[in-house]
C-alpha cells in the first residue's frame, strides 16, 4: 500500500507545495489584511520572497530526509527535484 505512494510526480508535487504552505502559515499567523496573492506579490517586489522560500525549503529537507530514510526511492527524488527548481529561483531572485 505504501509503495503505491512512491511516485516521482507525487514527490515533486509535495516538494512544490511545502514552501507554499509555509508561506501560507506565515501569512495567516501575521494577521495580514491583504489577500494572499497580494502578500506574495509584495514579498516579490520587496525582494523578501527568496528569504521566506528558504525557510520553506527547510520543510522540504525534513520531508526529504523522512522519506529517504523510510525506504522510498522515487518520492525523495521528486522532492529533491522541486527543491533544486526552487533553489534556482532563489538564486535568480538574489542576483536580480
Amino acid at each position: 500500500m505504501i509503495k503505491k505512494l512512491d511516485k516521482l510526480w507525487l514527490g515533486a508535487l509535495i516538494g512544490t507545495l511545502i514552501p507554499l504552505i509555509v508561506l501560507l502559515v506565515l501569512y495567516l499567523e501575521g494577521n495580514i489584511a491583504d489577500s494572499y496573492f497580494y502578500f506574495l506579490k509584495k514579498l516579490f517586489t520587496d525582494r523578501l520572497l527568496s528569504a521566506f522560500l528558504r525557510i520553506g525549503l527547510i520543510g522540504n529537507l525534513a520531508i526529504f530526509l523522512l522519506t529517504f530514510n523510510t525506504g522510498f526511492d522515487r518520492l525523495p527524488r521528486g522532492i529533491l527535484l522541486s527543491t533544486i527548481v526552487y533553489g534556482m529561483f532563489i538564486v535568480y531572485m538574489y542576483i536580480w
